[in-house]
């Protein structure tokens, strides 16, 4: 009994270290290329994802020139410096020019001198506003921030900006009705009777900005509402 306690823990010792040998020996397999892990799997790769289908009730998105509103009026076209509705065109030529849905805010206040065409995309209201007066189209509200100013102004620009793009030629003029919020008065080109403003926020920053006769519309009186 003393013997057989003597040699068996001897024989485990060597088997275990003939088998570390052995696996230390043993050549490594070659890795499998990513792709083919991945594919593997007997199931085919997962494809793409296609981009939405366009909504067939929403009219398609119209694409203006970033330079389409001057001191001249609108470009509806594609030809640079074209002008397809002047300030004093009416309401049909505006639409004409636009060439895509607008609706009007004309019934809301029957007593105002003056009302808004606005163009639409199904629900949602565009970025520009056409403020129609007694003697037609009478100035355009920008709210698109790819839309350039004449000069090159544009939304998101600060005062120092404007006033770097339009040297010598800003008038600042504080808006009343928010505190430390502003408007950019540009004066026009020599022959020009329009007036390139230019609305900021509190910060400086300008959030959008209107160009149209100057004196076709009072002051007090808001076609938007």
């Amino acid at each position: 009994m003393i013997f057989m306690r003597r040699i068996v823990p001897a024989l485990t010792v060597s088997a275990l270290a003939l088998l570390a040998l052995a696996a230390c020996q043993k050549p490594a397999e070659p890795a499998q290329p990513a792709a083919a892990a991945q594919t593997d799997t007997g199931k085919a790769p997962a494809a793409a994802p296609a981009d939405a289908a366009p909504n067939p009730l929403e009219p398609p998105a119209r694409v203006l020139r970033n330079d389409a509103i001057g001191y001249d009026g609108f470009n509806g076209g594609t030809e640079a410096g074209a002008v397809t509705a002047r300030f004093g065109a009416d309401a049909a030529a505006v639409r004409g020019a636009w060439g895509g849905e607008m609706k009007d805010n004309n019934g809301q206040r029957p007593d105002a001198k003056c009302y808004l065409l606005y163009p639409v995309r199904g629900a949602i209201t565009h970025q520009y506003g056409f403020l129609m007066g007694a003697d037609g189209l009478s100035g355009i509200d920008v709210y698109d921030p790819k839309a350039l100013a004449p000069g090159g102004g544009r939304i998101g620009m600060s005062i120092d900006e404007i006033n770097k793009a339009y040297p010598g030629k800003v008038k600042q003029i504080p808006n009343p009705s928010f505190e430390g919020a502003a408007f950019l008065q540009v004066s026009p080109p020599d022959g020009k009777d329009t007036q390139l403003v230019f609305e900021t926020d509190a910060l400086g920053s300008v959030t959008n900005w209107r160009i149209g006769k100057r004196g076709a519309i009072e002051p007090d009186e808001s076609c938007t509402r």
